[in-house]
């Protein structure tokens, strides 16, 4: 990861640009892990991404991964996006990886 380019910048443009083309779909957007911590310590750095959808929607979900490793790239970073539909997360929502990515994530939406 460069120095121009941390790892906060690369979660706020992905955020930004998949409210842009996808805003109505998304419920949930949120930044957890190293990343929202700010323990990335420019050492292969990633973020991780819950991205919650009012609906499932294969075609708007590839979407959105083409879109993360675009901004992964241009930010030098990997992002890992977990897309899931609202209903499976309210389903689940007591699940370790759920709660904590709600619970002790960065929202962006």
């Amino acid at each position: 990861m460069s120095d121009d380019a941390p790892a906060g910048d690369a979660a706020a443009t992905f955020a930004a640009r998949a409210q842009d083309d996808h805003d109505e779909a998304i419920r949930d957007l949120v930044v957890f892990g190293d990343a929202a911590r700010g323990d990335d310590r420019g050492v292969h750095a990633s973020v991780e991404v819950l991205l919650v959808l009012e609906e499932a929607d294969p075609e708007r979900e590839r979407r959105l991964e083409a879109l993360a490793e675009t901004v992964g790239a241009e930010h030098g970073v990997v992002f890992e996006v977990h897309v899931l539909p609202a209903e499976r997360v309210e389903a689940n929502a007591d699940h370790p990886f759920i709660r904590t990515a709600l619970e002790k994530g960065k929202s962006y939406v």
